[in-house]
């Protein structure tokens, strides 16, 4: 733990989600409130992933709450930005001109600003106007790689497109004072916009927590005796579709009809996957929907393997999704249908498999080969993975990596 010494700072937490949304910065806000830190909160009313209102509140405005002893505030949101990318863009940019009003109305009496960057950047932009306003200092945990990520959902990367965003993020990260990345291949793309600046690797932690043996008893009733299991958003590039492909041709291949794909979770690409599976008669293929977050832990350790998944792109490839490290924390064999920085991770380290995710073939193959694999060889994949946990993603000293980076 960070010793407190002297005048507490007052930290401004700038987030696009936050409790009762299931985020990592749920978990660092109220470790910091357990501390006696002085630390607040702007976000928007909860919504994800649904795009609608979570029961309990209204989507007013603005709107003040408390949890667990933290002031939270709370800015409005557009219905239906979850299906439809042109609600989605007004929606980013009305969350963004809200949170900017709130900061140059509220934002002199804090410290220091702390943006948990996941998702639209646009929401972090109150915290810079609060900086130039007020001059207050400016630290962003950066989990997601814009203008990259914007590109790889379909928008146009040239023109005035590109202009405006490329501003836009050079604007962002030219004023904050620290930079914090959770994977090292977004630094090249980061410096382009802040050549001078010095930028820190910090890793996510395991977002799921781990289970005690009397917790390992309760089972998750899997259809199959071989379960592989995807947890987690169901979007387009999650490349689920090839997955599924690569999965069909192997099941009706193999003699063995106990082996199943388990599809775990929600998102804007699940109903063409149910259909698909549907139209094509695909066997052995479950889709369980949402499950409690509470849920996941169990539904992780009763896996054979577990599964991540991402398109080809050179965004993606780049990404370490906090999905792995909760994989890690389940210690279960990782089957990775991606390129990038997660497949050299697994390889180098043993964790498991990959397959690169345009080769319906290759993921048939593996998906034949990984069912074949006797225990001796999947236990020692999950020891591989309890000492890269311990090494590289200690929940308790990235966290006090995190809270120096910010309190100093």
């Amino acid at each position: 733990m960070v010793e407190i010494v002297g005048k507490e700072k007052k930290i401004l937490v700038i987030a696009e989600v936050f409790a009762p949304e299931d985020f990592l910065i749920n978990e660092l806000v109220f470790h910091w409130k357990k501390q006696g830190r002085d630390v607040s909160v702007l976000t928007r009313n909860p919504s994800y992933p649904e795009g609608k209102i979570y029961n309990g509140y209204r989507n007013k405005l603005f709107q003040n709450e408390t949890i667990y002893d933290v002031p939270i505030s709370r800015v409005q949101f557009i219905p239906g930005y979850k299906n439809n990318n042109i609600i989605k863009i007004i929606n980013y940019l009305w969350n963004m001109i809200l949170g900017i009003l709130w900061g140059i109305k509220n934002g002199k009496a804090f410290d220091s600003i702390y943006i948990y960057h996941t998702g639209a950047l646009t929401f972090s932009a109150s915290g810079i106007v609060i900086k130039k306003i007020y001059h207050k200092k400016v630290t962003i945990w950066t989990q997601d790689l814009w203008p990259d990520t914007v590109y790889a959902y379909g928008w146009a990367k040239k023109g005035i497109n590109k202009i405006i965003l490329d501003k836009f993020v050079k604007w962002i990260y030219s004023n904050c004072d620290n930079i914090a990345i959770t994977s090292p291949g977004f630094e090249s793309v980061i410096r382009k916009y802040c050549p001078s600046k010095i930028i820190h690797f910090i890793p996510q932690w395991s977002s799921t927590a781990k289970l005690n043996v009397k917790e390992k008893s309760q089972v998750v009733e899997y259809p199959g005796s071989f379960n592989f299991v995807f947890a987690g958003n169901i979007g387009k590039v999650q490349n689920l579709e090839n997955v599924i492909m690569g999965f069909d041709q192997f099941i009706k291949d193999t003699t063995n009809k106990e082996i199943w794909l388990n599809i775990i979770g929600d998102g804007s690409h699940l109903d063409f996957l149910r259909e698909k599976v549907q139209e094509n008669n695909m066997a052995n293929v479950k889709f369980w929907g949402r499950v409690k977050a509470a849920d996941i832990p169990y539904f992780y350790n009763n896996a054979d393997v577990l599964i991540i998944a991402l398109a080809n792109l050179s965004i993606f490839n780049l990404t370490i999704p906090a999905k792995f490290q909760s994989y890690l924390s389940a210690g279960k064999p990782i089957f990775g249908i991606m390129e990038g920085n997660v497949a050299d991770i697994i390889v180098k380290h043993n964790l498991g498999w990959v397959a690169p995710p345009d080769s319906i073939a290759d993921i048939a193959y593996l998906f034949q080969k990984i069912s074949c694999s006797n225990s001796e060889i999947l236990f020692e994949k999950t020891q591989n993975m309890e000492d890269l946990l311990k090494d590289n993603y200690n929940r308790e000293s990235l966290i006090q990596t995190i809270t120096k980076l910010v309190f100093s």
